[in-house]
C-alpha cells in the first residue's frame, strides 16, 4: 500500500512539472519538442483552438490506445498519468492567460522547458506511467523491446519539429534533444537510488 501510495503521489507530481514546464516555457514561444505538444503547437496555427485545447484532445484518445494495448496495471498508471497532465494543462489554460513568455529569450526557454518535461517524463517513465501522448507509444515500445524510451521517443519527435517549420526550429530542437537525453538520465538515476536503497536494506 505504501509503494502504490508513493507511485501515484510520484505520477502527480511528474504530471504538475509537465504542465509547468509546457505551460510556462514552451507553448508561449511556439516551441516543438514533438509529442502531442508538438502537434498540438502545429495544429493550433490552423485550428482555432489553444494548443492546451488540443493537447488535452488528443491525450483523451491516446489514453484509450492504452488501456487496449497496456497491461491493466501500467493501463491504470498511464490514464491516471495522462488524465493528470490533462487536466493540469486543462486547467491552467481555463484560469490564467499567458500573455508574454516569462523568459523571453527563446532559447532559454527551450532549455528550462524540456528540463523541466524530462525531469517529469522520468519520473512518469519510472513509475510505469505517463504524461499521455507519444509517450504512451514508448511505453508501448519499452514493453516488447528494450530500447531506451528517450531513443524510442527521438525520431517520432525529430519528424514533427521538422514539421513546424524553420522560426524556431533550432531552439526546439535544442530543447529536444536535452529532453531526450534528459529522460534517460532521470530514469537511469531513480533506478541507481533504488538499487542503492535495497543494498542498505541487506
Amino acid at each position: 500500500m505504501r509503494k502504490t501510495i508513493g507511485d501515484y503521489s510520484l505520477i502527480l507530481l511528474g504530471s504538475f512539472l509537465y504542465m509547468l514546464g509546457t505551460c510556462l516555457f514552451i507553448f508561449p514561444h511556439g516551441l516543438l519538442l514533438g509529442g502531442t505538444s508538438g502537434i498540438s503547437v502545429i495544429l493550433a496555427r490552423f485550428i482555432p483552438l489553444s494548443p492546451a485545447a488540443i493537447l488535452s484532445g488528443i491525450n483523451i484518445v491516446l489514453m484509450l490506445l492504452a488501456v487496449l494495448i497496456l497491461g491493466r496495471a501500467m493501463a491504470v498508471r498511464t490514464f491516471v498519468g495522462s488524465l493528470a497532465t490533462t487536466l493540469f494543462i486543462g486547467g491552467f489554460d481555463l484560469l490564467f492567460t499567458v500573455t508574454a513568455p516569462p523568459v523571453h529569450n527563446v532559447f532559454l526557454s527551450a532549455i528550462l522547458g524540456a528540463m523541466i518535461i524530462a525531469l517529469a517524463s522520468g519520473i512518469l517513465f519510472y513509475v510505469d506511467a505517463s504524461s499521455g501522448g507519444t509517450d504512451i507509444i514508448a511505453l508501448i515500445i519499452r514493453k516488447y523491446s528494450s530500447i531506451r524510451i528517450g531513443r524510442a521517443l527521438l525520431i517520432t519527435d525529430v519528424v514533427i519539429v521538422l514539421l513546424g517549420g524553420i522560426p524556431t526550429g533550432l531552439a526546439s530542437f535544442t530543447g529536444l534533444f536535452i529532453k531526450t537525453l534528459g529522460i534517460d538520465a532521470v530514469i537511469a538515476l531513480f533506478r541507481r537510488l533504488k538499487e542503492k536503497k535495497k543494498e542498505g536494506q541487506k
